[in-house]
């Protein structure tokens, strides 16, 4: 008889939601999770989102983040390089600038809601594509083979019961055909793989008829029972997804691509009240081999204005504050053009964050065009495990000591997120920042008082209001 295991990896359509559900059924029989007594010192309550944009086929960072006053860059690029002219536009400072279709993130930059870490990698790096994305997807090291993913194991920490108690809404959702192995958990997937919610919705409960009007007396018609019983439980989904969907809103015109309409959808879910706290979306084309500049601008000025959408759609909505971006991609490109006016794969390169709490700016020394390793590449300055860890620690508050279980490398965390300012909040001093707090700061910011100068600029004003919104309910550090 065919094992439950194999059955629930092999049930596909029979089984209606399980292709959405990316490994959901797979989990079902099992109450293991990623990180056990851990867990439970990980679970806070959160409506913070982190969006990824997978950049797939390894961007060109050094294109992407010009080095316009460099000339060794120029020297190594001389058919490929950016001009300094063009390059400035975008400068982020006298020696950095962005990419020419860059117009939207260098808009971020100067708003201070872009982040731009230089010289992002691992050691021993990778530069075949798959493994490379595997290593990136589960946040292992390059001579280690992990089965789950970063993510994965991060939603299995906070949601120690998962699936036995369900949460309201998916986890996760990979805004594509199947799911990331980066949201793969120790027993199965830890969220959805969504096109669009009707269709989800659809799936369900076509699946859901299906089996229910199908029972079999044989062995495999008890596995069938197994998977109705899971096929129930995702209908909670299906409603969800098909409810935030609908009441969901764009407020800004999105371009009419394929990441403009992915980011649109994901735009619509929070708005229309989706609680899940992770989504990832893609890109595809960086693997520019050949014919680079004409395919890498027409990549960036999508990249560009599908996120610029996106961000300005957010912040019409109301949700801009409680979002995170993050770009990721398996790899950069050789310091040197080859010979078909392209790259070829390469190490390390820039991570983009966008959001309005970052401590924005440009963080990481710059890449040193003279000392490359025995390949003619860079050598990374942070490990793309520190970038993650940072992001759980500081944008969902996770623990230190539950970030490095699940990513045992990263040992040294990056300043990514603002500090929330709870000892500043704390006017009573009575160790949480409260109602009582309120009531002084309301007192103190009508009146201009610059006791209640939160952000230390000199002023009271509405960005102290901000800063103590932040602080509200939080006991002090």
């Amino acid at each position: 008889m065919i094992s439950r295991r194999k059955f629930l990896k092999r049930s596909g359509k029979a089984a209606g939601a399980s292709i959405a559900l990316g490994g959901f059924m797979a989990r079902a029989y099992s109450q293991e999770t990623t990180i056990g007594p851990m867990s439970a010192a990980a679970l806070s309550d959160t409506d913070r989102v982190l969006v990824i944009i997978r950049l797939d086929g390894g961007n060109d960072g050094l294109n992407t983040l010009v080095h316009y006053q460099n000339n060794d860059y120029q020297s190594a690029r001389p058919t490929l390089g950016i001009p300094s002219t063009d390059a400035r536009r975008n400068n982020l400072d006298d020696t950095h600038g962005l990419h020419p279709s860059l117009t939207g993130f260098k808009q971020l930059h100067d708003e201070g809601n872009l982040l731009s870490i230089q010289g992002v990698g691992y050691p021993n790096p990778d530069r075949s594509h798959f493994r490379s994305t595997d290593i990136w997807m589960t946040g292992s090291g390059s001579n280690e083979f992990l089965s789950t993913g970063w993510l994965g194991r991060y939603l299995d920490a906070v949601n120690p019961d998962f699936p036995n108690t369900l949460p309201e809404h998916p986890l996760a959702i990979d805004i594509g055909p199947v799911l990331s192995l980066s949201l793969i958990g120790k027993s199965g997937g830890m969220g959805i793989a969504l096109r669009d919610p009707r269709e989800f919705f659809s799936l369900v409960r076509l699946g859901n008829q299906i089996i229910d009007t199908n029972e079999i007396p044989t062995p495999s018609g008890f596995e069938l029972d197994f998977t109705r019983q899971v096929n129930r439980e995702s209908i909670q989904y299906s409603d969800e997804l098909r409810g935030a969907g609908e009441r969901g809103k764009n407020k800004v015109e999105y371009p009419d691509t394929t990441l403009a309409g992915q980011l649109a959808l994901i735009a619509r879910l929070i708005d229309g009240g989706m609680k899940s706290r992770v989504y990832l979306v893609s890109q595809r084309g960086y693997d520019t081999h050949s014919n680079q500049l004409d395919r890498h601008g027409s990549l960036m000025t999508d990249l560009n204005d599908a996120t610029i959408a996106f961000h300005n759609d957010l912040t019409a909505q109301g949700h801009a504050r409680r979002v995170l971006g993050m770009t990721v991609s398996e790899f950069g490109r050789r310091v040197e053009e080859n010979g078909s006016a392209g790259t070829d794969h390469g190490t390390s390169a820039p991570v983009f964050l966008f959001g309005s709490e970052l401590q924005a700016g440009l963080l990481g020394p710059d890449p040193d065009f003279r000392n490359l390793d025995d390949r003619g590449d860079f050598f990374h300055t942070y490990d793309f495990r520190q970038v993650y860890a940072s992001v759980l620690n500081q944008w969902f508050e996770i623990p230190e000591t539950v970030t490095s279980a699940i990513l045992p490398s990263a040992t040294t965390l990056l300043p990514i997120v603002r500090p929330i300012q709870t000892d500043a909040s704390d006017f009573n001093n009575d160790g949480i920042v409260d109602f009582s707090d309120f009531l002084e700061f309301a007192d103190g910011f009508q009146k201009g008082d610059t006791r209640f100068d939160i952000d230390g600029d000199g002023q009271t004003g509405f960005s102290d209001f901000l800063e103590f919104a932040r602080a509200f309910g939080r006991r002090r550090s």
